[in-house]
This record gives structure tokens, sequence and C-alpha cells, in this order.
């Protein structure tokens, strides 16, 4: 079975034929189907700015059905400690650099360009631009 997926052109660098997948879906929430990439698409699409990915997904009893929605993981790298920030606390700015605004005294401000990662419940990882002492009002956490 293949699965087509529809990636973020900022994370199109970190795919490679051959990696890993993980991937569920509601009807067997409790089943992870594994297989690996075996196509990455040749262009970002302009509209929606994604990249197709396709996997073959291994399913040895026949349990998936085309069309179906899928949540996936495809592992890029070892895992890394990082902080993180509310993510409505994070700006996309007009040039798309991402901003975020800090304090050391919650009176006084200063607009900080930050690299972003992943986003999960809520939050985005700081990959860079931002220490773990500065704060967003106090609202910061490590992944």
């Amino acid at each position: 079975m293949w699965m087509i997926a529809n990636v973020i052109e900022t994370d199109a660098p970190a795919y490679k034929l051959g990696q890993s997948v993980e991937v569920t879906v509601p009807a067997y929430p409790d089943t992870v189907f594994k297989g690996r990439v075996t196509t990455l698409g040749s262009i970002i699409d302009p509209n929606t700015h994604r990249q197709l990915v396709r996997s073959q997904i291994d399913d040895p009893k026949h349990l998936l059905r085309s069309g179906m929605f899928a949540s996936f993981v495809i592992r890029v790298g070892d895992p890394i400690r990082s902080l993180a920030v509310p993510a409505n606390g994070v700006a996309r700015e007009g040039d798309g650099t991402m901003t975020v605004w800090v304090t050391s005294d919650s009176r006084h401000f200063t607009k900080r360009t930050v690299k972003v990662g992943l986003q999960q419940d809520g939050w985005t990882q700081i990959l860079e631009g931002l220490q773990p002492a500065e704060s967003l009002s106090r609202m910061a956490r490590y992944f």
C-alpha cells in the first residue's frame, strides 16, 4: 500500500529515500504500520508550499484501504532537547522570518528572530535565537 503525504517545504531537505515511516489510521488507532519513503516529489506546490512524499507501507493483514486518512512520523534525525514556546507567541513576518517578543523583567520587551522546528500540542520548538533564561512571559518548556 502507498501513502502519499504532502509535507511543508521547509522540511523538504530532511526527507531522504529509504527513511522509515510509521503510520496510524483512525480505523485502527492502536496499530502502527511501518514502511519506507520510496519517492520524493521534484517540485514544491506553488499554492500550498508542500512537497509530495510517497511511502510504501507494509500491510500484511490487508487492513488499509485506498483513501484512508493517516497520521505519520518520518524520523529525520536523532531527538534533540530544545526550548519550546506557546505557538501563539511566534509571529511570521512579511519576509517569512519568525519572531518572538522576549522579556526579562515583564516590562521591557525585545523582538527576537528565531528559527522554529516542530509544533506539537500548542507549542512551537525553537531551534535558534532564544535562550532558556529568556522568556515569553514565563511560558516556555522543553521538548
